[in-house]
């Protein structure tokens, strides 16, 4: 049958490195900040939230419908069928996005630019569910280096297409050939996912593995037990990583959505509007990209070394929020910018390769693709979904977005004492299982 014809499992390393490439060509979400000065100069707006509106229907398609559709997908019949419907998806958002330009007044473009931020949204979703799930699968192993190849394809998009996007615009202005180019690169790229792309048996991978080395299978650091997904709910860790994936995934899309605006808001007097948009934002994107292809990679190479997640997750939350706030109060110089952006961006552009890690961890892997997408379609989702939005809406409101970023801030200690009460908890659950074992 075609949907279990792809690479096997002599080349399993395929499915990461594939998954950095295509990660690196179809995500584009980091850059669209560029985009919002250029959408209220076109319609002559002078708020933000409108705009940044659109970062809702990004992250439900995002994070909570295509993760979830992914997910009970590809448990069943593999990653051929998401990774076509995130293709379609793709194109149609795009597609939609570009006829928001053919209006002058922003009521009527205001449809286009909504409907297709969802539809993008949901593809994203479809493709982000479809490779971290199967790239797990096929890594029981080593799920935080594997997926972490992919993560780092994310966060490395604004390297590739802030330049090309500053450069666009400068030549043509803000026009639509910046989505048909984001369209085109998408189908492209997807058609990999859609022709090569396969699910590994559980029993043949876990074979595959014993065959290579038998020691291997006892040093996976992930549970033995296979949790079903109403077992899983009924956990504890469960809820403590909802806990910290809900409260980080806030503030981490608040960051990346309003980074252009943060940025004016700090250097516009010193360095005026115009450069701070064409100069500044474009290379502050590329030093973000460039601190996530390290941190996307470094922390799922951490995780796996460590040994789990409770004890990164403490560490990676609490330094996050420092940095955070040596970010913001440095933010009217641009070196500083620089400096504690990219350090900033090394821990933020992380979280989500421990994030897919720490469930596979916990729960095991043959029920990951429901389990996955279910725990972060609620958690991560729900952050993605309204933290941009918030966030602009605090700034309209305040005229700053001093007490955004505080809001930010508070939330990753909350994340930082969940994750600490989980480490607490396996300790006690290792001792235990020691005992019984003696």
């Amino acid at each position: 049958m075609i949907l279990q014809k792809g690479v096997g499992e002599k080349k399993r390393w395929f499915y990461p490195v594939s998954s950095f490439i295509l990660s690196m060509g179809v995500s584009t979400g980091s850059t669209w900040t560029i985009f919002y000065p250029y959408i209220q100069e076109h319609f002559s707006l002078d708020v933000v939230a409108t705009i940044v509106l659109a970062s809702l229907f990004i992250g439900i398609g995002t994070m909570i419908l295509g993760p979830l559709i992914a997910g009970f997908i590809i448990d069943k019949y593999g990653p051929k069928i998401p990774a076509a419907l995130s293709a379609i998806f793709i194109v149609s958002g795009y597609l939609t996005i570009s006829r928001m330009l053919n209006f002058d007044s922003w009521g009527e473009a205001v449809p286009f630019w909504y409907i297709g931020s969802f539809f993008v949204g949901l593809g994203f979703g479809l493709y982000t569910g479809t490779y971290s799930i199967n790239v797990s699968k096929w890594f029981p192993d080593k799920p935080g280096t594997a997926t972490g190849l992919g993560v780092a394809g994310l966060n490395t998009a604004p390297m590739v297409y802030s330049p090309i996007i500053a450069f666009l615009i400068r030549v043509n202005g803000f026009g639509k050939n910046i989505f048909f180019l984001f369209a085109l690169i998408a189908i492209t790229l997807l058609s990999i996912a859609i022709i090569f792309w396969r699910s590994p048996s559980h029993n043949l991978t876990l074979k595959l593995l014993k065959k290579k080395d038998n020691k291997l299978l006892e040093n996976i650091p992930h549970s033995t037990k296979d949790y079903t997904l109403p077992q899983a709910s009924k956990n504890v860790y469960f809820w403590l990583l909802f806990i910290c994936f809900l409260c980080t995934s806030f503030g981490q899309m608040f960051l990346f959505q309003n980074a252009s605006l943060i940025i004016l808001e700090g250097l516009e007097v010193s360095v005026g509007r115009e450069n701070a948009l064409t100069i500044i934002v474009p290379i502050f994107l590329v030093v973000l990209g460039f601190a996530g292809l390290l941190g996307g990679f470094g922390w799922g190479f951490i995780v796996d070394k460590i040994g789990g997640p409770w004890k990164t997750l403490p560490v990676l939350y609490f330094s996050s929020a420092v940095l955070i706030l040596l970010f913001y109060s440095g933010y009217n110089h641009v070196i500083l910018i620089m400096l504690l952006g990219f350090l900033t961006f090394l821990g933020l552009q992380g979280e989500p390769t421990v994030h897919y890690a720490s469930i596979s961890y916990v729960f095991g892997m043959r029920h990951l693709g429901k389990i996955m997408t279910t725990l972060q379609a609620f958690s991560v989702g729900i952050g993605i979904s309204i933290g941009p939005y918030v966030g602009a809406y605090i700034k309209d409101i305040t005229g700053s977005y001093f007490w955004a970023i505080m809001l930010v801030v508070g939330l990753r200690i909350i994340a930082t004492i969940a994750s600490l009460v989980g480490l607490v908890i396996s300790r006690k659950n290792q001792i235990v299982t020691a005992k019984n074992l003696a």
